[in-house]
């Protein structure tokens, strides 16, 4: 079977089973488990019962067996690592084992006390994470031509039992998924007021704890700092101010650590920064296609704010694969901000997020993952690749039609970095995406795009140009005609708003349910754009 039929059977085989229209409420537990689309695993794991039930009480059900089912395969996963020989693999089961214990952690969510009552909008986004975590810990191992693991004997059942939650919910919140469009049913979240503030965000700010280099603070490093945020804070946020300097630190946030708001001095002020990678040559390093551990900087824990920073990975071009940002938090929102590296620059993991100002730079696939993010008003730069290497903006890991993953990129600016700039006729022309996953997803909304954006506009390495979606809305600039672009099924050259609007920030991320009071101006829709 060629790439192309994988592709579109595996986004076609998990579409919605449930009828979004039916009016049927209630029913037996056999009888919804017809209705999911791994029906055989669904009656495996949840109990048989004739007593009739809502669907709600049965994505309850499903959600809990997964839950039961991720810790089973992370302690298989934890027995695997720990006799795994410390050959190219280790690390990347050992980031596994940190995967699957983030699903268990992402789902259990859905009944913290603290959410209830979870709305339907984050319990998709919760069990899209879920999926996301065992898509990129699959795509280690073939990123190192590693595939006889017992990764898919243990991760089958798993996988199944989210996509059957997952179209649950998606029939819960009424999401079309027989159409790449995403609405999310949530239509009376799109106010039509800018959100904005007086003044600079952080300028009434008193931070909790302060990171200076020099000693006049209360740390000298930024992960000493993120340690003392402890957790259990009830929703109270938790502020950092890292004082001018450059920080050599890998910083990781995990899953309990939350509400954290982190601001600096500037871009190229603050800057934190590493040298980590996982590609290039790296095939017999520890990190060989480890994304994770390359990034200079993670962050798990959500609700995490972060202003007037820079993030930065210096492996360079011949690096390959180096992470500055990973990002796999929820409701994350990042201002003026900055994301420097080559390739693979800012992992948008998962979930919900928002890149607001922010400067982008890298070379190929810098902005990428399975999150739910839009990118606004922000300036992205390519930068000169290594000799023979490519240009590619975005690379989305949406790899089921129901995931609610994807990118929106809104009154940005495409063009080139001030080193690519006097030699960009040397190089081939620019693409603003690729799908990494069959279902990846990108859209390109009233943005810049210079003219070194190639006259097709995207790159298909995968085979996915036909269950992908790439689409592009009212953009301007030398780059942003759409006469000569690529004749997918999957790419859309769209004219009608109310699609376009399916992608902005009140829409594609509910942003108007959660992001006022983070200190971040945003505009919901296409006001004053």
């Amino acid at each position: 079977m060629s790439m192309m039929k994988v592709a579109l059977f595996i986004c076609i085989i998990i579409t919605l089973i449930f009828s979004c229209s039916s009016k049927t409420t209630t029913g037996s537990i056999n009888w919804w488990c017809t209705q999911t689309p791994h029906y055989q695993t669904c009656n495996h794991y949840v109990a048989e019962s004739n007593t009739s039930i809502s669907i709600n009480q049965f994505l309850d059900m499903t959600v809990q067996a997964a839950i039961y089912e991720a810790r089973v395969v992370l302690k298989q996963a934890q027995g695997i690592e720990a006799n795994y020989p410390n050959a190219p693999g280790k690390s990347l089961w050992r980031s596994c084992v940190d995967y699957f214990d983030g699903i268990v952690f992402t789902l259990n969510m859905v009944f913290d006390p603290t959410n209830q009552p979870s709305r339907p909008v984050d319990v998709h986004t919760w069990l899209s994470a879920g999926l996301t975590y065992i898509n990129v810990c699959e795509k280690g191992f073939e990123m190192i031509n590693v595939t006889n693991t017992m990764l898919p004997a243990i991760i089958t059942n798993l996988t199944q039992q989210l996509l059957n939650s997952l179209a649950v919910i998606v029939a819960i919140c009424g999401i079309n998924s027989s159409s790449n469009s995403n609405s999310t049913g949530l239509h009376e979240w799109n106010f039509s007021n800018e959100y904005a503030l007086s003044g600079l965000p952080t300028s009434n700010i008193s931070p909790d704890v302060v990171v200076a280099q020099d000693g006049s603070g209360n740390f000298t490093t930024v992960q000493e700092a993120v340690n003392s945020a402890g957790h259990g804070r009830g929703g109270k946020r938790y502020v950092i101010y890292v004082k001018r300097g450059v920080y050599e630190e890998q910083v990781i946030i995990p899953h309990d650590i939350t509400y954290i708001t982190m601001f600096g001095a500037g871009i190229n002020k603050t800057i934190i920064t590493g040298n980590r990678h996982a590609g290039g040559d790296s095939l017999g390093t520890p990190n060989a296609g480890d994304l994770k551990n390359s990034a200079t900087f993670q962050v798990w824990g959500r609700k995490f704010n972060a202003l007037y920073m820079t993030f930065r990975n210096t492996a360079g071009p011949e690096g390959g694969q180096a992470v500055a940002f990973l990002s796999g938090s929820d409701k994350s929102a990042l201002y003026r901000c900055s994301f420097e590296g080559y390739q693979d620059t800012l992992f948008a993991y998962h979930s919900k997020q928002l890149y607001k100002e922010c400067k982008i730079m890298g070379t190929i696939d810098f902005i990428f993952g399975g999150a739910q993010a839009v990118f606004q008003d922000c300036s992205i730069y390519l930068r000169k690749p290594r000799p023979g290497g490519g240009l590619v903006v975005t690379a989305n890991g949406r790899k089921y039609l129901n995931e609610s993953g994807g990118y929106s990129l809104q009154g940005c600016k495409i063009t080139a970095a001030h080193d690519l700039k006097p030699v960009v006729g040397r190089y081939k022309k620019a693409f603003l995406g690729r799908p990494w996953f069959p279902c990846g997803r990108a859209v390109y909304m009233q943005s810049f795009l210079d003219e070194l954006v190639d006259p097709q506009g995207w790159l298909d390495s995968w085979g996915f140009n036909n269950t992908a979606y790439c689409g592009e809305y009212k953009n301007y600039g030398p780059g942003s005609s759409t006469d000569q672009r690529v004749n997918w099924r999957g790419y859309h050259d769209i004219t009608d708003p109310n699609i376009a609007e399916h992608f902005t920030v009140a829409e594609f991320i509910a942003g108007n349910r959660w992001l006022p009071g983070y200190g971040v101006p945003y505009i919901p829709g296409f006001e004053n754009l």
